[in-house]
């Protein structure tokens, strides 16, 4: 059996500990170790996590700006003021009463988040929607229906940009589940689940206002691999890696098409004495293939004919193009 120290021998030992510094070491090294962290001011993402979000709403505040100035006809300034992580209760608690909150979902990027939009920017908006040369100088103190309606367009403009500078990372479709003016009313978060808050500011003509989104913070976490990447997620490359989201804009873009049966030249005299029924004979018979022009560029030829009792073109071979010589 091994031998038991006695309670001197212990207390020497102690003492002796002491003498080396060894305590004091000890409780250093025990002190670093420990991080204070406040449950009640949510702290969930890195710095580099952080720029990667800044650069998602920065972008978004921009694209606002264009597509509120392109509606409203008017000069639009917007600019990313903050980005924190708070409470839902904090959230709340910051923006005025009554303000128009629009209840989206975000999926898969989040089942519910907050879009706000203060009263003087929907006042705003409303006035030059109805008509108004300038913005009105009355504060709105109650957002009525009729003002939801008017605005909910710029609401899903918004909502459609901010799915666009999102793309790199994810791709979700917005969707307005409730417009309500009063958070207390609709608690759609837990008053101490942490949220993401974006706050910006926007200048319509003289006049100044704000709007903020609010995003869960678990909901964000999920992407997080892809904001440090800088990659879009596996799960949301479509075959053929085309973005659908980007592509899809494109589509809406109107082109002038033309078909050109043939070309023939006139003096300036004839053509100032052109009236409705003269004819204009070409050097070509009626059944020869056309040019289809696209935006002033020879895209296609084709066959004149009829859909019904529409005029149409029967694509029949695409022409070459002018950049890479290939059909």
């Amino acid at each position: 059996m091994a031998d038991i120290l006695s309670q001197e021998e212990i207390d020497a030992l102690i003492e002796s500990y002491k003498a080396a510094g060894g305590l004091e070491e000890g409780g250093k090294s025990a002190g670093a170790a420990i991080r204070v962290y406040d449950f009640t001011r949510p702290d969930r993402f890195s710095k580099d996590h952080l720029r990667a979000l800044n650069a998602i709403h920065s972008r978004h505040c921009s694209s606002v700006a264009a597509g509120l100035a392109s509606i409203l006809r008017v000069e639009v300034q917007a600019e990313l003021l903050a980005l924190d992580q708070l409470t839902y209760r904090e959230y709340c608690s910051t923006v005025p009463e009554p303000t128009l909150f629009a209840e989206v979902n975000l999926e898969p990027l989040a089942s519910v988040a907050i879009f706000e939009f203060n009263p003087a920017l929907v006042g705003a908006c409303v006035d030059l929607l109805a008509g108004a040369p300038r913005v009105s100088d009355v504060l709105v103190s109650n957002i009525t229906d009729v003002d939801k309606a008017l605005f909910r367009p710029i609401i899903e403009m918004v909502l459609r940009r901010y799915s666009e500078a999102w793309a790199a990372s994810i791709l979700f479709q917005p969707k307005i589940s409730a417009l309500f003016t009063e958070s207390t009313t609709r608690q759609v978060l837990l008053p101490n689940e942490p949220v993401l808050v974006s706050s910006s500011e926007v200048a319509i003509l003289d006049q100044t206002s704000m709007m903020s989104i609010c995003l869960p913070a678990s909901a964000i976490e999920s992407v997080l691999p892809s904001l440090e990447t800088g990659k879009p997620s596996s799960s949301q490359l479509h075959k053929g890696g085309i973005n659908e989201l980007v592509k899809k804009p494109f589509e809406e873009v109107e082109l002038e098409c033309r078909a050109i049966l043939g070309r023939t030249e006139l003096p300036l005299s004839d053509v100032v004495n052109l009236e409705v029924g003269d004819l204009i004979r070409l050097p070509v018979k009626a059944d020869r293939p056309v040019e289809l022009w696209v935006d002033n560029v020879p895209t296609f030829a084709g066959i004149l004919g009829r859909s019904g009792n529409t005029l149409a073109v029967k694509i029949s071979k695409v022409l070459k193009s002018p950049a890479n010589g290939q059909e």
